[in-house]
């Protein structure tokens, strides 16, 4: 949790709008369904 709260008060003191933070959560969001898939992990093996 200490480096996701660092991440947060970085995003805080760089006075984002709520626009930034959706694309850096689509960013992110990209980027982990980017690792899964070459992981050879498909839905299916998460969820079920």
């Amino acid at each position: 949790m200490p480096m996701l709260h660092r991440v947060l008060h970085f995003l805080r003191e760089a006075g984002l709008g709520p626009i930034e933070y959706v694309l850096i959560a689509a960013i992110l969001t990209v980027a982990t369904t980017v690792a899964v898939s070459a992981a050879g992990y498909s839905l299916a093996d998460i969820v079920g």
